[in-house]
């Protein structure tokens, strides 16, 4: 939990649990595992999950009081070290969270999760009826590949809720996101990985989102570049010397493994997340949904 959020996208985080299983290749480097794992408690399916007690819910209470009292509302991403729609949550835990999510009127809590396709058999069912969906609650889906997005993003445009998004970190490939599907979805945030194992973000598959975004009219958010940055060919003193310690790599465009250094692929290096920024192409793109879609 974090009142004021590292997390650009976001003003608080919020989780109503730790622990969770690896269902995507976007785990592969889970930094909720490790830091769970750092804290001594479980991960995957059977582990036990790390619960909270009433002080840390009755937080939600105290920032929707203050969101209030500014007269503001405030965005608070919900479980950055779990998933709420796992299956094997604590008993509860969605219940009482929906309850919160009542009785805080003046914060818009994000759902994202990995699996979208549970979500309609667990929230209220009131919430799927007209109208029913409640105004503060945002949903989105963790998409970080073509075979993901086809899957989970028709699955995320039939709920009916008034924002819904997409989280594209750590993106690991060119995704084409269809118009007509595209026209249903309010936010888009693309990043890159980061920590130890970070794999590298074409550029290309940066641009290209951030153009499907524009044509369509949809709010774009780039978080971050992640760990490597592209890098011109006669760069840096040492390349060959750092190309075999893993420093730099070459990353191909289309995923493909073959053949060698095409036109459209491009040299990175691992300079760290902090040095790679969140600046492309010369800009911040730090859009959000509007007011209308409140």
């Amino acid at each position: 939990m974090s009142e004021y959020s590292a997390i650009e996208w976001t003003d608080h985080t919020f989780n109503t649990h730790w622990g969770c299983s690896k269902i995507s290749p976007a785990c592969d480097h889970c930094y909720a595992e490790t830091l769970a794992n750092r804290f001594g408690y479980g991960w995957g399916d059977d582990a036990a999950k790390r619960e909270f007690n009433k002080q840390h819910w009755n937080e939600l209470l105290r920032w929707d009081r203050k969101a209030a009292k500014e007269g503001v509302r405030r965005r608070v991403f919900a479980n950055s070290m779990s998933d709420l729609f796992d299956r094997f949550a604590p008993a509860g835990v969605r219940e009482r969270h929906w309850e919160y999510v009542s009785r805080t009127p003046n914060l818009d809590h994000l759902l994202l999760t990995k699996r979208i396709g549970n979500v309609a058999r667990m929230v209220p069912a009131a919430w799927l009826t007209p109208g029913g969906w409640p105004t503060n609650v945002w949903i989105g889906a963790t998409v970080v590949n073509q075979k993901e997005a086809d899957r989970d993003i028709p699955k995320l445009t039939l709920l009916p809720a008034r924002v819904r998004f997409l989280s594209m970190e750590p993106l690991l490939g060119p995704v084409s996101l269809p118009a007509a599907l595209l026209r249903q979805i309010a936010w888009v945030i693309v990043g890159g990985e980061s920590g130890a194992d970070a794999r590298p973000m074409h550029p290309a598959w940066t641009r290209s989102l951030r153009d499907q975004c524009v044509a369509a009219g949809i709010r774009f958010f780039f978080k971050q570049h992640g760990e490597w940055v592209e890098i011109d060919a006669v760069a840096g003193h040492s390349l060959d010397r750092d190309m075999r310690r893993g420093l730099v790599r070459i990353v191909k465009s289309r995923m493909d493994r073959d053949g060698g250094f095409g036109s459209d692929d491009v040299l990175m290096r691992r300079v760290g997340k902090h040095a790679a920024g969140r600046i492309l192409d010369g800009r911040l793109h730090n859009d959000f949904p509007g007011l209308e879609m409140r």
